[in-house]
């Protein structure tokens, strides 16, 4: 009736205690694994039966399907400190280390029309808002651009007059475009979907193509969905921190 379709969780936790998440029954689905779904199973999901989690096997990795020969390089950022927040670290600590390490590193270079892929969309904004005050020429695409914009940019990046592409993991989702003359690419993080690596990798010009991946030790799930298991473990546990493979 109304009054109970007015209790919801808060009421139910109330009733408990506050323990509501211990009594109640909790579905999650998604098509991924992935570390925030396992975290709030975790935090919020303590359900005294237990849980049970169904995944499908991991499949093979995608670098069979990247066209042709292309140099990629994994970087490893940083570990979480034993007194830092993990937002922080996962936040701060990825952006500091593209903008202390890795830009300087592309401004040095020569290399135009690089595409720049974010997948989530707050990282986006912050790393546009500082291309913006630090007077860097680039363009950005994102689910949130208009058609109009979208086929401008694609103009003009094909004409080689833009140097940074700042883009998000959602609009490959929805848009699937694909771009001329690709430089470079530079992944802030593991995409998601492991097609989105394989769909940039093979946009690159063939002569000299080079890609780079930022990751951590808590990018596992995505990382293996890309090179697959074994060479995902040697990436996460290895002392090196950058690491360099070849496609065939």
């Amino acid at each position: 009736g109304q009054n109970r379709s007015k209790r919801g969780s808060s009421g139910i936790n109330a009733e408990y205690g506050g323990h509501g998440k211990s009594f109640r029954q909790s579905l999650v689905f998604s098509s991924l694994s992935s570390a925030q779904i396992s975290a709030l199973f975790g935090k919020e999901c303590a359900s005294q039966r237990g849980f049970v989690r169904i995944s499908p096997l991991c499949q093979r990795d995608v670098l069979s399907q990247i066209l042709y020969p292309v140099r990629q390089v994994f970087s490893r950022i940083r570990d979480k400190r034993p007194d830092e927040d993990l937002v922080e670290y996962l936040t701060t600590g990825r952006y500091q280390f593209f903008v202390d390490n890795l830009l300087p590193r592309l401004q040095r270079g020569d290399v135009t029309n690089v595409v720049i892929l974010i997948p989530s969309y707050y990282d986006f904004v912050r790393v546009r808002n500082y291309f913006k005050k630090e007077n860097l020429k680039f363009s950005q695409l994102s689910e949130y651009s208009s058609n109009k914009t979208i086929t401008n940019v694609r103009r003009d990046f094909a004409e080689g007059n833009i140097k940074y592409l700042l883009t998000t993991e959602r609009f490959f989702f929805f848009k699937r475009y694909k771009l001329s003359k690709v430089g470079q690419v530079l992944f802030y993080e593991s995409p998601v979907y492991a097609e989105c690596y394989t769909h940039y990798l093979n946009m690159l010009a063939e002569d000299g193509a080079v890609s780079t991946l930022l990751y951590n030790k808590l990018d596992g799930e995505r990382l293996e969905r890309i090179v697959g298991e074994q060479q995902c473990k040697q990436l996460i546990n290895s002392q090196q921190t950058t690491h360099v493979l070849m496609s065939e």
